[in-house]
């Protein structure tokens, strides 16, 4: 109790004997009396390489870096080879599609390619023979046009048979074996993640069902959605950096579009590397200036009508200062005008200066 009274009592006498004295806003404070009340100041120093400003992103694929793999023709599931999530590498089985066009598809395919064959043969026989001027020229001309005509068949069906996921290896193991299957092997046309597979064993399919969608892993990007206000100061190219690791990324697109139901602005970035980063996963980033700012911690930065101040050191005390500030969301403000690089500013203890402050006829904004 005694160490109370002597402490009230002291605080009283300062009361008494310090009385702040405002001579062009000055707030007199001696150093006794900023150590007693904890007033602590911090040189204003240019920054090169701070943050200026927090992004939380949503790791996802580039436009071109998902794939979706449909049934090329109507059948039903066979087979499945992968589950969501399991990655796979090109050329690898996703899953066998049973159908019955696929079967006529490939009669007609052996077909063509006899028929090329015979064509061929004759042409290069026609050929030897139109060189040595012993054949007319209208049987050449029809013998090129067969050959021709028998080409074209040949390429269209085996186009037919590649969209419908027949890789060159399939269509020679055919053309060799001259044997015909009901099955369709749908193959990863890319190393990549199975990122849904919403199609189940034996379902009937009609024809263009989505049977699984991939996404390539080196092709990822950040996406989020940020107030209009945020994404003003944000542009392309600037750099960002993954907090807590070394992972870097340049901003690539800020959306001059604000959608209208959430009154947000899309920002995209493109991850310079990778290998910490997963599809769905929120993550936080920071933007690096890229250029020398002036900052102060947030705690410097306080409310005075409506403005954003800071206290300044003069002599004999402190000087409020209106200053533009911008709001990095990281602890600190980055100074767009107002201080001077080495000018000292408080950093603790702005209460008691807000409130001697409002007490000289300021007021709370």
């Amino acid at each position: 109790m005694n160490c109370r009274r002597f402490l009230s009592a002291g605080l009283l006498g300062l009361v008494a004997v310090w009385s702040p004295v405002v001579f062009a806003q000055l707030l007199a404070m001696s150093e006794a009396e900023q150590e007693l009340l904890g007033v602590e100041v911090q040189a204003v120093e240019p920054v090169t390489t701070g943050s200026t400003g927090e992004l939380t992103l949503r790791v996802g694929f580039s436009p071109d870096g998902e794939w979706a793999i449909k049934t090329p023709f109507p059948g039903i599931l066979h087979r499945v080879w992968v589950q969501a999530g399991e990655r796979v590498v090109t050329g690898d089985p996703l899953m066998t599609v049973r159908s019955s066009e696929v079967v006529a598809l490939q009669k007609d395919y052996l077909k063509a390619s006899a028929e090329l064959n015979l064509q061929e043969a004759a042409w290069m026989r026609d050929k030897k023979l139109s060189d040595a001027g012993s054949v007319s020229s209208r049987r050449w001309q029809e013998t090129e046009y067969a050959y021709a005509m028998a080409k074209a068949d040949f390429a269209g069906l085996q186009a037919q048979l590649t969209l419908a996921g027949f890789s060159q290896q399939d269509l020679e193991q055919l053309t060799r074996s001259m044997q015909i299957s009901p099955d369709i092997v749908m193959r990863a046309p890319v190393d990549a993640i199975v990122l849904e597979r919403p199609a189940m064993l034996g379902d009937h399919l009609e024809g263009s069902e989505l049977l699984a969608r991939l996404g390539e892993p080196d092709r990822l990007i950040l996406e989020g959605m940020l107030s209009s206000a945020a994404a003003a100061h944000l542009s392309e190219g600037m750099k960002l950096s993954m907090q807590d690791t070394d992972t870097e990324a340049v901003m690539v697109l800020v959306s001059n579009v604000i959608d209208p139901q959430s009154q947000t602005v899309l920002v995209r970035a493109e991850p310079v590397l990778m290998a910490e980063l997963k599809p769905g996963q929120l993550t936080r980033w920071s933007v690096q200036s890229g250029a020398s700012l002036l900052m102060v911690p947030t705690g410097a930065v306080v409310k005075l009508d409506g403005l954003d101040v800071v206290f300044v050191q003069i002599d004999g005390g402190f000087e409020k200062r209106t200053v533009d500030v911008r709001s990095t969301g990281s602890g600190a403000w980055i100074v767009l005008d107002g201080l001077a690089p080495g000018e000292r500013v408080v950093v603790s203890g702005t209460a008691v200066l807000k409130g001697m402050s409002v007490g000289m006829g300021g007021g709370d904004g």
